[in-house]
């Protein structure tokens, strides 16, 4: 035989695990091997940057994004008499096929990048606005805050909300006065995390002093019930820090062997915990995020931004046999090397609820990977002798 020996070994699944039995020894048992993980591709579609649609559908109430509620004076804030849906019977009642309660990701709000965010975010307002806008009778007041009453004319030509996400990737809202007068937004804990939110609440009115209240204080001035209270301006909220910071809740993929006699690593988790696992390769998520602004010949800013960012779908390359791999693993074992297992992991940033200790936070998960029907991941190992 040969001194050095090189084996390589391509394996693919349509599953997480795959485990293969070979029929006929792999290695010389005489030598001495290594093995690591020289190609490696897996598609992402099924892990999008958010929680599935699946469990935004349900902690419905506890992990909706927004929820634009009506300022009915008198009635406590959060409550079935505020809701657009609960409109009475002269306000417009034509909710449109596809109006939901609350902004939230789903199959017809497929959400991947913070430019979607802020496309899908700005049609919730914008469609609100239109089926006032078509209406009838316009808004009624007396159902939403008071004051005189808004014809469906002034309300189409009314900016009502617009979305922005700014060059560094901060999301900035601007709130008309109709809106301020006559409509507040309900968020979450989640939601509050994900923006950079100061409150869950988003509501204003003016304060005699100059300036105006915000939050829950803008809504009830202390008391349980809403107040009515306008402002005299656009209102301009801008959130404490990037959208960036958390919207890709993806940490890394890892690829495990749990069938190979290699070295064990010792994992020390964020919650303190120490595990022991077989991981032969590790693939940091690392999204990229580019901005430009656009100025005319004179230099001056045109305010056209351009923000960027990677969309990680179909058959995504992480490693390439033409990579520098640092990570090499000793066989232990080479003797009868018939069974190799590997299996492909998700590290993500979970949010997770906790009813009966009160608590919602992000903690590190890591799990099987999913994919899609049709979908598949590949890896090519490569055994050799030492030197």
């Amino acid at each position: 035989m040969s001194k050095y020996d090189l084996v390589d070994v391509h394996i693919s699944s349509t599953k997480s695990i795959v485990d293969a039995i070979l029929e006929h020894p792999l290695l010389d048992g005489t030598k001495k091997y290594s093995v690591e993980v020289t190609e490696f591709s897996v598609p992402l579609s099924t892990e999008g940057p958010l929680p599935s649609n699946a469990t935004f559908a349900l902690y419905a109430d506890s992990m909706f994004l927004f929820r634009v509620r009506r300022k009915v004076v008198g009635q406590a804030p959060i409550n079935n008499n505020t809701l657009l849906s609960h409109l009475p019977a002269n306000a417009p009642d034509d909710l449109g096929p596809r109006f939901q309660e609350t902004f939230i990701p789903d199959s017809f709000r497929a959400i991947r990048t913070p430019n979607d965010l802020v496309f899908y975010l700005q049609n919730y307002f914008d469609e609100i606005k239109q089926i006032y806008g078509t209406s009838t009778n316009g808004l009624i007041s007396a159902a939403h805050g008071g004051g005189n009453n808004v014809t469906a004319a002034n309300m189409l030509a009314d900016s009502f909300v617009k979305v922005l996400l700014t060059p560094n990737g901060t999301i900035r809202l601007y709130f008309s006065q109709i809106f301020a007068k006559h409509f507040f937004i309900q968020s979450t804990t989640y939601a509050t995390k994900l923006f950079g939110l100061s409150e869950d609440i988003i509501a204003f009115r003016d304060n005699v002093a100059g300036g105006y209240f915000t939050g829950i204080l803008a809504l009830t001035n202390n008391t349980f019930n809403i107040v009515a209270g306008e402002t005299d301006e656009t209102v301009v909220l801008q959130c404490n820090y990037p959208l960036t910071r958390l919207f890709d809740h993806r940490v890394r993929l890892e690829l495990d062997s749990g069938g190979m006699p290699v070295p064990s690593i010792v994992n020390w988790t964020t919650d303190n915990k120490q595990t022991v696992r077989h991981t032969l390769a590790t693939f940091p998520i690392n999204q990229k995020y580019d901005t430009s602004i656009s100025l005319n010949t004179y230099g001056v800013n045109t305010g056209d931004i351009s923000f960027t960012s990677n969309l990680f779908l179909g058959d995504m390359t992480w490693r390439r046999a033409e990579n520098k791999i640092s990570e090499r693993f000793e066989i232990l074992n080479s003797q009868f090397f018939q069974n190799i297992r590997l299996e492909v992991f998700m590290i993500r940033r979970d949010w997770v609820i906790n009813p009966a200790a009160g608590t919602q936070e992000f903690k590190w998960k890591r799990r099987a990977l999913t994919l899609a029907d049709g979908e598949s991941w590949s890896a090519k190992l490569r055994f050799r002798t030492f030197k």
